[in-house]
């Protein structure tokens, strides 16, 4: 009788594990069938679910989640309720080459980004979204009077956009610079360009279609050739210890964020030389994944439980022109807002983040 009841328990603990355990989706080339590692997958409400793994996997924990959209730098978005997803190769249309003059020896990067941000306390959600027009500039070689750090995109334009379900109230709004939910854009910490030469790895060289460097703790770049675009994709944990990271800047703001998720990847148009810089740049995306705690996180979502975030960026440069020293540091020093200028290669919202755009702008349309 013992017997049959350990069991008949050992079945229901069985059976609850495998409701637990969720469906696993993974993600695959629609061409030759190769996982695609790095995909962002977002549910149909809009949370950012995770990165597939090197396999191309994801689990997703409930069925209320589907369908959902994935997107992966390269590839068209795609929305699905299956458990194997086929991406199609995107048509990427390619910068116009820059002429580098002597005496125009920095390049002005004009720079469109989309911000996708979600968050999780308990049985609270917060969408957050938000497009910039971004500027930087990269100078060839060393430059007198030129200050390195002005490679990092300055977003110069903002559309915000921020959905909020607390204790089952669903509000959206759009966000103003200095609210709290503006805060917790992630563009500063996360964009970047690249402002020095990628050489292309031995192994591609060579006609492989990949090739891994190794972290102190896993793999810490990956390179790409295929379709025409060599990629650089980074795991930014890679050599930090049990794969997070609890930066001490944000100890001082009074929050505390384990970063337990990051990566980045930058695509270029190939090229035969095997270099590729910021002239055969097509985009760039960034990933980051956070348990966060503190007043700030306790006063924006009223919970003393911790909040799960994540956040998705794509970023592409629109327009690249050279300038003489004297015009950088007169463009460096205007503030002016700049016109949003979308790129060719624009993919489309997943539908959550669509319809979210489109409440808020009816609501109050963007000046």
């Amino acid at each position: 009788m013992i017997g049959r009841c350990f069991i008949f328990v050992m079945a229901l603990c069985l059976a609850a594990l495998s409701a637990d355990a969720g469906r696993r989706v993974q993600v695959l080339d629609g061409t030759d069938g190769a996982p695609l590692a790095g995909a962002t997958v977002i549910d149909k409400s809009g949370v950012i679910l995770g990165i597939t793994d090197g396999d191309g996997l994801i689990t997703v924990a409930s069925e209320s989640s589907f369908p959902v959209t994935v997107r992966c730098v390269g590839y068209e978005p795609v929305e699905s309720s299956g458990d194997v997803v086929r991406m199609e190769v995107a048509a990427l249309p390619l910068n116009e080459l820059v002429v580098s003059l002597g005496d125009r020896p920095i390049k002005r990067v004009l720079c469109f980004a989309r911000e996708y941000s979600s968050g999780i306390a308990g049985a609270d959600t917060m969408l957050y979204y938000c497009e910039y027009m971004a500027e930087a500039f990269i100078a060839d070689g060393k430059v007198k009077g030129y200050k390195s750090h002005d490679a990092k995109p300055c977003a110069k334009a903002y559309k915000r956009y921020a959905r909020i379900v607390k204790q089952g109230q669903d509000s959206v709004f759009r966000p103003r610079t200095g609210d709290d939910v503006a805060d917790l854009s992630w563009f500063d910490f996360m964009a970047f360009l690249p402002s020095e030469k990628v050489e292309l790895p031995d192994a591609l060289r060579g006609g492989a279609d990949a090739d891994t460097v190794h972290g102190k703790y896993g793999p810490q770049f990956i390179y790409r050739r295929k379709n025409g675009v060599f990629s650089k994709t980074a795991d930014v944990l890679s050599n930090h210890k049990d794969r997070k990271w609890s930066p001490f800047i944000f100890k001082l703001l009074g929050i505390t964020v384990d970063i337990d998720a990051g990566s980045w990847t930058m695509t270029y148009a190939d090229n035969d030389q095997g270099q590729y810089g910021i002239n055969d740049f097509i985009s760039g995306t960034y990933n980051i994944h956070l348990i966060g705690r503190g007043k700030w996180i306790k006063k924006l979502f009223g919970t003393k439980l911790p909040v799960e975030m994540s956040t998705y960026l794509e970023l592409c440069p629109v327009e690249i022109t050279n300038c003489t020293v004297a015009e950088y540091k007169e463009m460096t020093d205007d503030f002016t807002r700049l016109p949003f200028r979308y790129p060719d290669s624009l993919r489309p919202l997943s539908p959550a983040v669509q319809q979210l755009v489109e409440q808020v702008d009816s609501l109050r349309p963007e000046k």
